[in-house]
Protein backbone atom coordinates (compact mmCIF):
# COMPACT_ATOMS: atom_id res chain seq x y z
CA UNK A 1 0.00 0.00 0.00
CA UNK A 2 1.21 3.73 -0.95
CA UNK A 3 0.05 5.92 2.04
CA UNK A 4 0.54 8.97 -0.17
CA UNK A 5 -1.87 7.61 -2.99
CA UNK A 6 -4.05 6.56 -0.51
CA UNK A 7 -4.73 9.78 1.12
CA UNK A 8 -4.27 11.66 -2.22
CA UNK A 9 -7.63 9.54 -3.27
CA UNK A 10 -9.87 10.30 -0.31
CA UNK A 11 -8.82 13.76 -0.34
CA UNK A 12 -7.25 15.16 -3.56
CA UNK A 13 -6.68 18.71 -2.53
CA UNK A 14 -4.66 17.56 0.21
CA UNK A 15 -1.26 19.20 -0.07
CA UNK A 16 1.59 17.02 1.55
CA UNK A 17 3.80 20.06 2.23
CA UNK A 18 1.30 21.59 4.66
CA UNK A 19 -1.54 19.01 5.36
CA UNK A 20 0.35 15.90 6.13
CA UNK A 21 4.01 14.12 6.40
CA UNK A 22 4.55 10.88 5.75
CA UNK A 23 7.60 9.21 7.32
CA UNK A 24 9.08 5.99 7.31
CA UNK A 25 12.05 4.62 9.82
CA UNK A 26 12.56 0.88 8.24
CA UNK A 27 9.95 -0.51 9.33
CA UNK A 28 7.02 0.62 7.09
CA UNK A 29 5.42 3.99 6.01
CA UNK A 30 3.05 6.31 8.76
CA UNK A 31 1.56 9.43 9.00
CA UNK A 32 4.18 11.59 11.21
CA UNK A 33 1.91 14.64 10.81
CA UNK A 34 -1.71 15.33 10.57
CA UNK A 35 -2.82 18.61 9.41
CA UNK A 36 -6.15 18.53 7.91
CA UNK A 37 -9.27 19.38 9.55
CA UNK A 38 -10.64 16.04 9.83
CA UNK A 39 -9.92 13.18 11.94
CA UNK A 40 -6.21 11.47 11.26
CA UNK A 41 -7.11 7.75 9.46
CA UNK A 42 -6.79 4.90 10.72
CA UNK A 43 -4.97 1.81 9.06
CA UNK A 44 -8.20 0.06 7.92
CA UNK A 45 -9.04 3.70 6.12
CA UNK A 46 -5.79 3.88 4.37
CA UNK A 47 -6.33 0.43 3.21
CA UNK A 48 -9.93 1.01 2.37
CA UNK A 49 -8.77 4.13 0.44
CA UNK A 50 -5.61 2.36 -0.68
CA UNK A 51 -7.83 0.18 -2.52
CA UNK A 52 -10.79 2.11 -3.69
CA UNK A 53 -7.72 4.56 -5.56
CA UNK A 54 -6.86 0.87 -7.30
CA UNK A 55 -10.12 -0.29 -8.24
CA UNK A 56 -11.06 3.66 -8.83
CA UNK A 57 -7.77 5.20 -10.33
CA UNK A 58 -8.33 8.95 -10.75
CA UNK A 59 -7.54 10.77 -14.15
CA UNK A 60 -4.18 10.80 -15.08
CA UNK A 61 -3.11 13.44 -17.56
CA UNK A 62 -1.13 11.95 -20.71
CA UNK A 63 2.64 11.67 -19.77
CA UNK A 64 3.94 14.32 -22.50
CA UNK A 65 4.68 12.59 -25.15
CA UNK A 66 1.34 10.94 -25.25
CA UNK A 67 -0.10 14.42 -25.03
CA UNK A 68 2.50 15.55 -28.11
CA UNK A 69 1.35 12.77 -30.29
CA UNK A 70 -2.34 13.74 -29.77
CA UNK A 71 -2.00 17.23 -30.43
CA UNK A 72 0.20 16.32 -33.51
CA UNK A 73 -2.70 14.00 -34.85
CA UNK A 74 -5.30 16.94 -34.33
CA UNK A 75 -2.88 19.38 -36.47
CA UNK A 76 -2.64 16.59 -39.62
CA UNK A 77 -6.45 16.08 -39.54
CA UNK A 78 -6.69 19.99 -39.54
CA UNK A 79 -4.11 20.24 -42.17
CA UNK A 80 -5.77 17.81 -44.58
CA UNK A 81 -9.24 19.46 -43.81
CA UNK A 82 -7.60 22.97 -44.92
CA UNK A 83 -6.22 21.16 -47.99
CA UNK A 84 -9.54 20.16 -49.04
CA UNK A 85 -11.28 23.18 -48.77
CA UNK A 86 -8.13 24.68 -50.23
CA UNK A 87 -8.48 22.13 -53.92
CA UNK A 88 -12.28 22.62 -53.72
CA UNK A 89 -11.71 26.95 -53.46
CA UNK A 90 -9.37 26.20 -56.05
CA UNK A 91 -12.03 24.60 -58.65
CA UNK A 92 -14.77 26.70 -57.92
CA UNK A 93 -12.43 29.54 -58.70
CA UNK A 94 -11.28 27.69 -62.41
CA UNK A 95 -15.18 27.18 -62.67
CA UNK A 96 -15.68 30.87 -62.21
CA UNK A 97 -12.54 32.29 -64.61
CA UNK A 98 -14.01 30.08 -67.62
CA UNK A 99 -17.51 31.29 -66.98
CA UNK A 100 -16.03 34.98 -67.04
CA UNK A 101 -13.99 34.38 -70.02
CA UNK A 102 -17.15 32.54 -71.99
CA UNK A 103 -19.11 35.46 -71.06
CA UNK A 104 -16.32 37.73 -72.46
CA UNK A 105 -16.02 35.74 -75.31
CA UNK A 106 -12.66 34.59 -74.50
CA UNK A 107 -10.95 31.35 -74.00
CA UNK A 108 -8.44 30.33 -71.61
CA UNK A 109 -5.01 30.42 -72.14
Amino acid sequence: MILYEAIKYKYPDADPQKDFELRNDGDGSYINEWHLDVPKPTAEELKEWWEASQINPRYQPPLPLEFLAQEVAKEKLMRKQLEHQCDHLTNELKALKREILLYKGESET
